[in-house]
């Protein structure tokens, strides 16, 4: 593991959500060799709950859980985070599965017994996806800037809150700033899972500029949005 990695993921946080106990608590203690803190979960629904509360860089959860299954919390947290490195565990290998992992955009998933070796290069693999998303706080405009650590607008040195779709539309004009990011690239990318009714985006555009100003979020025509550089 090189040395960016071991940084990145011992400042780092960790979901698991695995229904045996026993296993659970084995597995917590390995990984607590690596990161910072680990979050535990013996249920789809109590992940879900931590993740909401927690916010973890990363997630492992097994496929098979009580109440919500593994596949049923990834997609929950997806509706929320299309960037988290989420590892999904199984006790068989699944070609359904490895499809569904491709949908979801999963590091990968481990079949049990779980080998140590298998799930270093798997952090390793989650490092580096929270290596890129390591910035800090990026101007805008001369009015705005936008904290990718916390997910917030700052106007004038006053933080402002933003809601989750706020912040992935926002990311991703930024991510491509001075280019035109199209309608389509955008209801794809805020409405994986859902299907967004015809006035979605122009409702979310219309109170984003609330929030930010009128002139930083740039319509171009019927083709989508920019912001300029």
């Amino acid at each position: 593991m090189l040395d960016n990695q071991k940084l990145v993921l011992k400042n780092s946080s960790i979901l698991l959500a695995e229904d045996e106990e026993n296993l659970r608590n084995s597995f917590k203690k390995v990984l607590l060799l690596y990161v910072k803190e680990v979050f535990t979960a013996a249920n789809g629904e109590e992940a879900f709950e931590i993740y909401q509360n927690h916010r973890p860089d990363i997630v492992i959860t097994d496929v098979k859980m009580p109440k919500l299954n593994g596949l049923e919390l990834i997609k929950k947290i997806r509706k929320e985070n299309q960037e988290t490195p989420i590892i999904v565990t199984s006790a068989y290998t699944d070609k359904d599965l490895l499809l569904e992992s491709i949908k979801l955009s999963l590091v990968d998933y481990l079949v049990k017994p779980i080998k140590e070796k298998d799930l270093i290069a798997l952090l390793e693999i989650s490092a580096d996806v929270l290596l890129q998303k390591v910035k800090t706080v990026v101007a805008i405009d001369e009015r705005n800037a936008y904290d990718y650590q916390n997910k917030q607008l700052i106007q004038d040195a006053q933080k402002i809150s933003l809601t989750h779709k706020e912040v992935e539309f926002l990311e991703t004009l930024l991510q491509h700033k001075g280019n035109l990011v199209t309608r389509q690239t955008l209801e794809d990318k805020l409405y994986v899972y859902e299907e967004a009714p015809p006035s979605a985006l122009k409702n979310l555009v219309f109170k984003l500029r609330k929030k930010i100003g009128n002139d930083v979020v740039q319509t171009v025509g019927n083709l989508g949005y920019t912001i300029k550089n």
